[in-house]
């Protein structure tokens, strides 16, 4: 049995070795063929004697173990976010109020800086104990995180020991996906819709798992950046940042080797630009570069905002713009009928992911830009989300090359365009037209409307095909036409049928105003649809209002409200009301609001919203915590009537234009 035992030490050791020198030091030992082997091995052996199996065993890696949800416990030091800088005077200023500042304590002390690569992913926190991995928080909110230990562990560039006999150890870093892994793990997923958009959200949705075993499966990696506890400062004698990414790669941690430490804030500047230049070159996503004071003695001098520490900042690249070829400008039409122009692209990588169409907008945009088919085309990621055209590359155009001229009817059922005089989009006003009826069943069905799962656009085109499903009426006569959707080609069995029957039956319950967004009228949105749900209880009422009704409400004004009256003055559309009444579809307000959790003392009762950014729940949620503790009115859109601004992660030019206008900026979650 101690021979047993003598094994599975050696192979322990030797799996930590080796995953030590692959992630954190980049200089594998052995093949990955002996590494598997050697894994395999102890997988069989602690199965076999799992009296000899540990917590900190390299078997951990692999994952499998779910959780029911995961706990929050406190930070022992808050995580702090950094105040955002958009420009080389932005950078400069940083640096005279810092001289400012020290002058000011007559410090006239020679300073540097550290230059670090902001990733662009998940921020975590490692606490060890006897230099032994015992817990792992996200950020959460900066005071409380979320323990996501489980499937940390399955991290290999995590540590499970560190090299160091302190009793209590907090490192910090962020939790990435490679630009590799991040497409070799959309090439699995056959559903576009259900793709990740970028490597951040795949990460994000990979640490918080529950299934520890999908998490190890994503290849997750680790980079660490900071030990927040200024024991472990005092203990290791650190007293610089540069300091601090040395102790870290000793005790066993991966470090960025963009990492630089500079002498002044023209070396800086310098090395920006030197990264800007060198984006393309790297196998991990970055939006930005952190610059921090490198003297931790000048810190408490320093001081910091409510909000941010003064002595480092978070400098954003401009959005990344690639070139590439137009191949072709399609047509595509909307559920109002709206006409947008899409760019067929040769395939070039940005941001992360392979852009292969773009937006063109409108007709108006594309002649404005002069954008021509067969053009070189600049493109960005707006939001760093959607892919949108910039214009075309001129010096780079070929001759002769036609010049654009916009379809004259729609491109699938033919009918003649209109345009209003003082609007910029075509549209198809043909009702019966089959893209407006197969985009308004889409739209019907999304999350934010009837929340109709398995009714997804693929599915709902092949249903369309079928001659299933040609209208929303269509939708809740599904369950009649079960034996011809059995014994047909859409590969719809009994169970997924039962399940599609079922979600269609529970849509019926929903409140009203998840069936006025559902409905499709024109200008009205998600908040809109809840604003007139609120105010007017009832469908009736509300097909009823008058456009002084409408414009009491707030933020509606006359367009809104006569794109309002003009909705039910259409037969069509009051014959489907009526139609969906007849199936049971509910049509009142149904207020989840509890009154007694409203903090009416609260400054932001009542008051307006706009959000922006990623945070580490979805926006939708945050939206209704708004809605439920503050009775407030969230806005997808930011203008002079916007209250407050929440801003998460890449909050992008929403930012900006918030502080021109002077609206409140607020970076906590004050929603928790």
């Amino acid at each position: 049995m101690d021979e047993v035992l003598t094994r599975i030490n050696h192979l322990k050791a030797n799996l930590k070795k080796w995953e030590y020198h692959y992630y954190a030091l980049d200089n594998p030992l052995v093949s990955d063929v002996e590494y598997d082997m050697a894994m395999n091995e102890l997988i069989a052996l602690e199965q076999k004697y799992p009296q000899y199996v540990t917590d900190d065993s390299p078997t951990k890696r692999v994952g499998g173990t779910v959780v029911d949800k995961f706990n929050k416990f406190k930070h022992d030091y808050p995580m702090l976010s950094l105040s955002d800088v958009f420009s080389y005077e932005e950078i400069i200023k940083f640096d005279n109020d810092i001289k400012k500042t020290l002058a000011s304590f007559n410090k006239d002390t020679k300073y540097s800086y550290t230059v670090e690569p902001k990733i662009d992913g998940l921020s975590i926190s490692l606490r060890y104990k006897d230099g032994k991995l015992i817990r792992a928080l996200t950020r959460g909110d900066g005071e409380y995180g979320e323990d996501v230990t489980v499937n940390a562990k399955t991290i290999r560039s995590i540590p499970l020991n560190i090299h160091t006999n302190l009793k209590d150890v907090e490192a910090r870093g962020e939790v990435f996906l490679s630009f590799k892994q991040f497409n070799a793990i959309n090439d699995k997923i056959k559903d576009e819709e259900k793709k990740f958009s970028n490597p951040r959200n795949a990460a994000a949705g990979s640490l918080r798992n529950l299934d520890s075993k999908l998490t190890a499966q994503r290849n997750l990696e680790m980079i660490a950046y900071y030990l927040p506890n200024p024991n472990n400062l005092k203990e290791l004698n650190i007293h610089s940042q540069a300091d601090v990414l040395t102790k870290l790669k000793e005790l066993g941690f991966r470090t960025a080797i963009e990492n630089k430490k500079c002498n002044s804030i023209e070396e800086v500047i310098d090395y920006i630009k030197f990264v800007t230049v060198n984006l393309s070159k790297m196998k991990f996503p970055i939006d930005g570069m952190v610059i921090k004071l490198n003297e931790m003695e000048l810190y408490d001098i320093l001081g910091r905002t409510s909000k941010f520490p003064k002595w480092a900042v978070a400098y954003k690249f401009p959005p990344e713009i690639v070139k590439t070829k137009l191949k072709n400008i399609k047509a595509t039409v909307g559920r109002t009928g709206r006409i947008t122009y899409v760019a067929e692209l040769e395939p070039v990588q940005l941001s992360g992911s392979i852009i292969s169409n773009a937006t063109l907008h409108n007709a108006d945009y594309i002649k404005e830009k002069d954008i021509r088919v067969g053009d070189t085309v600049q493109i960005f990621k707006a939001g760093e989300i959607i892919p949108k055209v910039l214009g075309p590359v001129i010096n780079e155009r070929k001759q002769n090359l036609d010049v654009f001229k916009p379809i004259a009817t729609c491109p699938i059922c033919g009918s003649l365009l209109e345009k209003q005089e003082e609007e910029v989009d075509q549209y198809c006003t043909n009702t019966s037209c089959p893209a407006r009826i197969l985009q308004s069943t889409v739209h019907f069905c999304e999350k934010k409307a009837m929340n109709i799962e398995e009714l997804s656009e693929m599915n709902l085109t092949k249903l369309s095909d079928a001659k299933v499903i040609n209208s929303i009426q269509d939708i809740y006569r599904f369950k009649d036409k079960k034996d011809f959707i059995l014994k047909s080609d859409l590969k719809i069995k009994d169970k997924m049928f039962e399940k599609i029957s079922m979600n269609i039956e529970n849509s019926k319950n929903n409140s009203l105003e998840k069936l006025i967004f559902g409905l499709g009228i024109r200008h009205v949105g998600e908040t809109t649809s809840k604003a007139l749900a609120k105010h007017f209880k009832t469908m009736d009422a509300l097909s009823n209002a008058t456009l002084l009704d409408l414009q009491k409400i707030n933020d509606i004004g006359e367009v809104v409200a006569v794109s309002i009256l003009d909705y039910f003055k259409n037969e069509n559309n009051i014959k489907l009301i009526n139609d969906l009444k007849s199936f049971g579809v509910n049509m009142e307000y149904k207020n989840t609001i509890n009154v007694s959790d409203v903090n009416k003392e609260s400054p932001y009762y009542q008051k307006k919203f706009c959000i922006t950014g990623s945070f580490d729940i979805p926006r939708s949620q945050i939206k209704k915590l708004l809605e439920d503790k503050f009775d407030a009115y969230v806005s997808e859109s930011l203008n002079a009537t916007t209250d407050y601004l929440i801003v998460g992660e890449n909050g992008g030019s929403k930012q900006q234009k918030a502080a021109k206008l002077g609206i409140n900026i607020i970076k906590e979650k004050i929603w928790e």
